[in-house]
């Protein structure tokens, strides 16, 4: 549940760059859940029954926020496609992978501390986003897609060119100019949607709950190559296509 801080942030953010949906009822519905959920989550510990049933309430809201919406975004972020990322290496590999909603806690503090470190504080450049999409190859494109996705390599990369196109640079030109256009109003969202890492952070860690990759096995490779790769599962934007559009994605390292 923690994940949905991230998500609704995304979703504005995305509304503003790409013109995505948005609805701020379903949004309100979302952050209500969460606040009984956080002001609660204490008490799991020890299975009180306010904790447990305003988490339980919280899952439920999440899958009738997504049915009101028609999309998952009111549930999901990048934090959740760290989730899928490992998930989907550990299958190609053969390995088995943690539960879901512990990878996406996981996933859900790297993302926080993404923010803290590099957006938060970024004053976008658009020569270097330019200069980005100009030197772009997408002869390197299809070989870091094949490296990190293995068996799948090939339904990602013609999913890209037959339906996606988030690689074109007529689209990026226009994500890049609302971006810039918009940027004081992304700056926010974040104060407005995003709450203090510490603060999950301690909670977390009162809660028993894995901190880092490492704790579930993952190793800094595979959380590096997760999220680069993020953006190139399905056509969302997220706050790896954020950086990805002001050419600073593939300098950025995802750390816990």
């Amino acid at each position: 549940m923690l994940a949905k801080y991230i998500a609704l942030c995304e979703w504005r953010i995305s509304n503003l760059v790409t013109g995505e949906y948005y609805c701020e009822n379903i949004a309100g519905l979302m952050r209500e859940s969460l606040r009984k959920i956080v002001e609660n989550a204490p008490g799991l510990k020890n299975r009180e029954e306010k904790a447990v049933q305003a988490t339980v309430e919280g899952l439920v809201l999440s899958g009738i926020a997504m049915s009101y919406a028609g999309i998952s975004r009111p549930a999901s972020g990048l934090e959740h496609y760290f989730s899928h990322m490992w998930e989907m290496m550990c299958l190609d590999r053969g390995k088995p992978y943690e539960l879901h909603g512990i990878q996406v806690g996981v996933g859900t503090l790297i993302t926080l501390r993404l923010y803290d470190r590099v957006l938060r504080n970024l004053v976008p450049d658009r020569a270097a986003a330019e200069a980005f999409m100009a030197n772009f190859s997408n002869e390197e494109w299809e070989a870091m897609i094949r490296r990190i996705f293995g068996k799948a390599a090939e339904t990602v990369i013609a999913q890209e060119h037959a339906q996606f196109h988030k690689n074109d640079p007529a689209r990026h030109a226009q994500r890049l100019n609302n971006i810039l256009n918009g940027w004081e109003e992304i700056r926010r969202f974040m104060d407005e949607e995003l709450p203090d890492t510490e603060h999950i952070a301690a909670l977390m860690r009162d809660l028993g709950m894995p901190m880092t990759p490492a704790d579930i096995d993952i190793s800094d490779q595979d959380t590096q190559d997760a999220f680069i790769a993020s953006r190139d599962i399905r056509d969302k934007y997220l706050t790896s296509s954020v950086l990805w559009d002001l050419g600073l994605l593939y300098k950025t390292q995802a750390m816990a």
